[in-house]
């Protein structure tokens, strides 16, 4: 029993003690927004995937290039036989072969050149998937920032109006306002309540959007970042230079290109496949087990594939094929790289001209809100007049914040469209 009630006062104390070690427990740092892409460039599914594939890129060039080396072998033999003895017969043979593949037609050639071709493909296909991830964090960054600031807006517009509905329900108390005064006030505190409650669910699913393009599981609870400070006199270069960047920079332009490159190659291949080919090879051959014996031979002819089903011809219409398409990508791509380029640039304009207007209208309205209330004091405006006026500045400052964060996700889209990796948004 005496252990019972020992045991029953520790865990009362230490439930007493849950929300002391809660306050003490210290709060997330706040994630810079460069800490985010290092994160996202480790973590991202895409990143990993395409470092395995330059990986693989890689090793197939070292296998194009060893038809460049002898090939060294070395094999022994151990074999018993009956020679009619009353002892079985064992021999022992022991042999280096070194064989070189003099030359193949130019199969070799094409072969390296297909495989030097496809690691500068993968290689360029990486730089631009972690281009894309830095943009997609970059992009989900903002978006969360961008909706942190739009509940702080609807915090600020539901706690005017409380206020506004505390006043009013004083004056009435009081004989100076009528009961009638209050409706309008509760019908707009009704609305400001319930987009207080959206506004929060936004920063919640704008949270778990960043996670996902970081590559981390999702997690509902706070997910705190630092804000961003963007030089108001970022230079941008004209829309010509621009365009003109974007095909020196982007990693997808090399990636194409060598896509060309290798579809090529291939048809090359296959092509010396169609016709008699010249085959040089030499080869040693010498014993040092069972013997001393040294051979060495050097062997011409030609080869060529009398029927194989028509596989031959196939193979060089499939390589044609992927020729073609690959020429058809890279002129598809200039086309999406300028799309990519001139979307982005009006994006921009259209964001700096909507935040120099939106800084207008937020001091017009507050002005108009100063004036509704000193109206108001003097017996001159209504209840309606004011949360006229509150609403007016509510949308003048939301709309300040999306031209905000409309901004800075306009630079970083510009220089993804670019080519760039990071960028204003990024710690150097």
């Amino acid at each position: 029993m005496l252990m019972k009630r020992c045991c029953l006062m520790i865990a009362i104390g230490l439930f007493s003690l849950l929300p002391v070690l809660a306050q003490n427990t210290p709060a997330p740092t706040p994630l810079t927004l460069q800490q985010c892409i290092d994160i996202a460039l480790k973590q991202q599914g895409d990143v990993l995937q395409g470092e395995r594939a330059v990986d693989a890129a890689s090793a197939r060039q070292i296998q194009a290039k060893s038809g460049y080396f002898p090939q060294i072998t070395v094999g022994t033999n151990s074999y018993v036989y009956d020679s009619g003895m009353p002892r079985l017969t064992q021999n022992n043979t022991g042999s280096l072969s070194i064989s070189q593949n003099l030359y193949d037609g130019g199969r070799r050639e094409a072969k390296v050149s297909q495989a030097k071709s496809g690691l500068i493909q993968n290689t360029a296909g990486l730089e631009r998937t972690r281009q894309t991830v830095t943009f997609d964090v970059t992009q989900s960054y903002l978006g969360l920032l961008r909706a942190h600031r739009l509940a702080d807006v609807a915090d600020t517009q539901l706690t005017y109006i409380q206020g506004q509905l505390d006043m009013i329900k004083t004056r009435v108390e009081v004989g100076d306002a009528a009961e009638a005064d209050i409706i309008p006030i509760e019908a707009q505190l009704a609305n400001a309540q319930v987009d207080d409650l959206s506004a929060k669910n936004a920063v919640r699913t704008a949270a778990i959007s960043l996670q996902q393009s970081m590559g981390l599981p999702s997690q509902t609870s706070d997910f705190p970042v630092q804000d961003v400070t963007v030089p108001a006199d970022v230079a941008v270069p004209a829309l010509e230079d621009c365009l003109t960047q974007a095909k020196t920079l982007r990693p997808d332009v090399r990636q194409t290109k060598a896509s060309v490159d290798s579809a090529k190659a291939s048809v090359k291949t296959a092509q010396i496949d169609l016709y008699p080919r010249p085959i040089i090879a030499g080869q040693l051959d010498q014993n040092f087990i069972g013997g001393s014996d040294r051979a060495v031979s050097i062997t011409a002819g030609l080869a060529l594939d009398l029927f194989n089903g028509g596989n031959t011809r196939a193979v060089f219409n499939e390589a044609k094929a992927n020729e073609a398409g690959a020429e058809v990508r890279a002129v598809q791509l200039d086309k999406d790289i300028a799309a990519q380029v001139q979307t982005a640039y009006l994006n921009l304009t259209d964001a700096q001209e909507r935040m120099k207007a939106s800084d207008i209208s937020v001091k017009a309205a507050q002005r108009n809100l100063d004036v509704q209330q000193e109206r108001y004091q003097q017996g001159m405006a209504i209840p309606l007049d004011l949360l006229n006026a509150q609403v007016t500045l509510t949308t003048a400052n939301s709309n300040a914040v999306q031209a905000r964060y409309d901004y800075y996700t306009a630079l970083a889209q510009l220089d993804y469209a670019m080519g760039k990796q990071g960028g204003w948004y990024a710690e150097k």
